[in-house]
């Protein structure tokens, strides 16, 4: 046995006992973030969950009845119990709903002492004491303050949105939109690309008049609805479901499914209802395994590795590979900046706004948040060449890009969009807020004793993001904004 062999011999079982380690950690590692994305997945549900039924049905369709109501003559009709009156005020109203979200299918007019007053989906119908049978009728009746709440009527299950009519000062009855379960069923879907279960309680059932869509099931809760692509095969996984468990991970015919819970608000005297989240975690569970057969197959790969490469001495090739491998990832760094940084001024160029501001905008529609454009030219910068030459021309380019940098945050995004314009997006930024960093720079620049020349002075236009913007309307309005303050005297700032 020479002395490679014995080497080999020493250093083979130590390889593969460090290589065993190695991987029993990997793969101990790869559980611990899968575990983790199953956490957050589970995280994201319910807060996804609690900000759609927040956003999308309480504040959006409070705030729609609450407009409705300020209009003239509607609270008076109502105090005077004029239906007919009534209905022709609010029929505009109603169809604009009706058209926006299909799924609204109720709009009542409720009177104080529990009768109808007005079904605008129904008008033919009214007097009857609804309020008897309808828990969230006698509480605003006794309350009288906004609130909603899932609740199940004679004519199925809705999430119902009320709001108080006061009438100089006096409670003079309330309004109430009816939206289809179906709605947030549909759009939680969508969102969260989950598959959906709805669950009533038992004691739902004797309230609907039809019970064709809900067949009665054993236990405290029935299943009423599903909104999924593949209910035969989750069937079996939400049978016998532990509602006191906030989630739990079912298996079934080789998938497995988390199963997140949320209970959705009712009111007191109102059968529970409960919304299932049926999460496919399938590919994680077998990403998991995959992982460990890799894992043991890179083992043994590395191990084999190893020792050719002990045998053949390739340790100074590999080195010279991994720098090799190091100038590259350099290189493609170096480029990857060049392509988004202008030359001359060194922030970022056209290219990069666009596509920053498509996404700002993406996330502003998404969340709801505030955005601000500003953009701004050198004035008589043709001038400044034509008189002191482009090498000076430039330079004072250089100064005046610094000069914004320094008063501008972060989190702003700084472009050069061509020759003497320039672009800065202004996340979580209002009009007002963006018009007074307009005015700050006009006046950094104004007051910055230059070297070479004996001052300069912006223009600039701003405006903020609103509901139907898009990037191009966005840019158009700017430009047209730095175009009024050129034309009104320059050195100022126009906002619109």
């Amino acid at each position: 046995m020479n002395l490679q062999q014995k080497a080999l011999l020493i250093v083979i079982p130590l390889i593969t006992l460090l290589s065993a380690g190695y991987s029993y950690y990997l793969y101990t590692l790869k559980s611990h973030q899968i575990d983790q994305i199953i956490e957050a997945g589970e995280q994201q549900l319910h807060q996804q969950y609690a900000h759609f039924i927040k956003m999308m049905s309480n504040h959006r369709y409070h705030y729609d009845l609450r407009k409705l109501l300020v209009q003239p003559g509607v609270r008076s009709s109502v105090a005077q119990q004029d239906r007919e009156a009534l209905a022709k005020m609010v029929a505009p109203f109603w169809q604009l709903l009706r058209s926006e979200n299909p799924y609204i299918k109720r709009m009542h007019f409720h009177r104080p002492d529990g009768s109808s007053l007005l079904r605008v989906h129904l008008p033919d119908k009214f007097d009857d004491n609804i309020a008897a049978v309808r828990p969230m009728l006698q509480k605003i009746h006794a309350d009288h303050q906004p609130f909603s709440a899932a609740e199940m009527g004679r004519h199925g299950l809705f999430y119902r949105v009320i709001e108080p009519i006061m009438h100089e000062g006096k409670y003079i009855g309330a309004v109430e939109l009816g939206i289809s379960i179906d709605y947030i069923m549909n759009a939680l879907r969508k969102l969260l690309n989950v598959e959906i279960f709805l669950f009533i309680g038992q004691e739902a059932l004797q309230i609907v008049d039809k019970q064709d869509k809900s067949p009665p099931a054993p236990g405290d809760y029935a299943l009423w609805s599903s909104k999924t692509s593949s209910e035969n095969a989750l069937k079996n996984v939400i049978t016998n479901l532990n509602f006191n468990l906030h989630s739990t991970i079912k298996t079934e015919g080789g998938k497995s499914y988390m199963l997140h819970r949320e209970h959705m608000p009712t009111i007191d005297g109102s059968p529970e209802v409960i919304m299932v989240f049926a999460q496919n975690l399938t590919p994680h569970i077998n990403e998991r395994t995959i992982f460990l057969w890799a894992t043991i197959t890179i083992t043994l790969i590395v191990l084999l590795i190893i020792v050719i490469t002990l045998r053949m001495t390739l340790t100074p090739l590999l080195t010279r590979l991994e720098q090799t491998n190091k100038e590259l990832l350099n290189k493609v760094d170096e480029v990857t900046t060049l392509a988004i940084t202008d030359t001359l001024t060194q922030i970022y160029n056209r290219k990069h706004f666009n596509q920053s501001l498509a996404e700002e905008i993406s996330r502003v529609k998404r969340y709801g948040d505030t955005l601000s454009m500003l953009m701004f030219d050198i004035d008589h910068y043709k001038r400044i060449n034509d008189t002191y030459g482009h090498q000076i021309g430039d330079q004072v380019m250089i100064e005046i890009v610094n000069i914004v940098s320094q008063n501008i945050r972060d989190s702003d995004l700084f472009s050069r969009w061509g020759g003497d314009e320039f672009m800065i997006l202004l996340p979580h930024q209002t009009l007002l807020e963006g018009k007074h960093i307009a005015e700050k720079l006009c006046r950094s620049i104004s007051t910055h004793q230059f070297n070479d020349i004996t001052g300069a002075t912006i223009s600039c236009g701003i405006s903020e993001f609103r509901k139907d913007d898009t990037d191009e309307s966005l840019l158009l309005r700017v430009d047209l904004n730095l175009y009024q303050a050129k034309q009104t005297g320059r050195n100022r700032v126009f906002a619109r």
